[in-house]
């Protein structure tokens, strides 16, 4: 008898699916059995010591399908779990209602991650490095100075006026005032070594924002059009609020300096929900940053300003990862520039606790 087409295409499949660089295994929950696995995944059960057999594989992802189960929004669940010295990555696809079968993709990612720490550590030394060279830059620099106004002083006291002294005096002054500026950027830059993320209200923080910054922009004289924009159901975030204050004042700032020399500075600061993050978007019409320099704006030590340090941005960097958000900037040079910060949502559970909060 001669195959079917139907036939052939499931032997095509059942090939692939033997031959592929990752273990599949079907479990049925109903029967307590493993219905399939793939050459891959006996092998990386061999490694683990594990047989591919219900008995012996079941009980190692029971808790996850526990977890599925329960779950109403879950369809898929990645764990990864340390066999001795193997690093084994689950992936677990929820059964659907009517049936039992669960599917798990296994991967062995023990190469994977060491290759990772080793690129992770030679990142690391070059931000080192980099961080070092910046310091001996940046801190030398005034030294120099100083160092060079008190041989003048030291050679010349005794001729110089006091006019003349003091001109050295203030010299040295505002280096050493440069130097305590550098440092206390550094102090900032490890304060926020373990923020305490709570829920918040983003819109409340805007606004309070949006005062300090009409209120610094009426002191420099500079007049600037703000508008606000907070999508409903974008406002309850968790977040460290002192850390995401440090991190939107330095943004606004530095809108603030861009849009200095623009006699129709406009500064948009909008909120919207994306999944389960809110996007929290400040955008300027600014003189913008040039495309070459865009890659290197975060990096510490980094500025076009005449008396910053470029710690602002990396410092932000730092305490938003620490928050778990990130921060995109995307800007054309001449037109301005817009700073888009992703926050997690709060949940409904955590919002309604907060609220009780307040009403207590």
């Amino acid at each position: 008898m001669t195959p079917s087409s139907d036939e052939c295409d499931c032997q095509i499949f059942r090939n692939i699916l033997h031959e592929i660089n990752i273990g599949i295994v079907i479990v049925d929950l109903k029967k307590e059995v493993v219905t399939y696995y793939n050459q891959q995944a006996s092998e990386i059960l061999g490694l683990i010591t594990l047989s591919p057999d219900f008995e012996s594989f079941y009980p190692t992802i029971a808790p996850t399908i526990s977890t599925l189960q329960a779950s109403t929004t879950a369809k898929k669940v990645k764990i990864v779990k340390k066999h001795g010295e193997r690093l084994i990555r689950y992936t677990l696809d929820a059964p659907a209602k009517s049936r039992h079968l669960v599917s798990i993709i296994l991967q062995d990612i023990t190469d994977q991650k060491r290759m990772d720490s080793i690129a992770e550590a030679v990142v690391t030394m070059n931000n080192v490095g980099y961080i070092f060279s910046g310091i001996r830059h940046e801190i030398g620099n005034p030294l120099n100075s100083i160092k060079m106004a008190l041989t003048v002083l030291q050679k010349n006291i005794d001729r110089f006026s006091p006019d003349e002294i003091e001109v050295y005096f203030i010299r040295v002054s505002e280096e050493i005032s440069r130097i305590e500026h550098l440092l206390k950027s550094f102090k900032n830059f490890n304060m926020y070594e373990q923020p305490q993320t709570t829920v918040m209200d983003l819109a409340d923080f805007i606004m309070h924002n949006t005062q300090l910054i009409t209120a610094y922009s009426s002191v420099k004289d500079t007049l600037i059009s703000i508008s606000v924009e907070v999508e409903p159901g974008a406002e309850m975030v968790k977040a460290d609020r002192r850390a995401l204050q440090q991190v939107t004042m330095n943004i606004l700032a530095n809108a603030m300096d861009a849009m200095q020399n623009n006699k129709e500075a406009r500064l948009i600061i909008s909120a919207h929900s994306q999944e389960q993050s809110i996007l929290l978007k400040i955008k300027d019409n600014g003189c913008g940053i040039p495309a070459a320099a865009l890659d290197d704006v975060c990096k510490p030590f980094y500025t076009t300003k005449e008396k910053g340090t470029g710690l602002g941005l990396a410092l932000s960097k730092k305490m938003l990862a620490q928050m778990s958000c990130t921060m995109d900037i995307v800007s054309v040079e001449g037109e301005g520039t817009t700073v888009t910060i992703t926050i997690p949502m709060a949940r409904s559970r955590e919002i309604a606790e907060y609220k009780q909060g307040l009403l207590a």
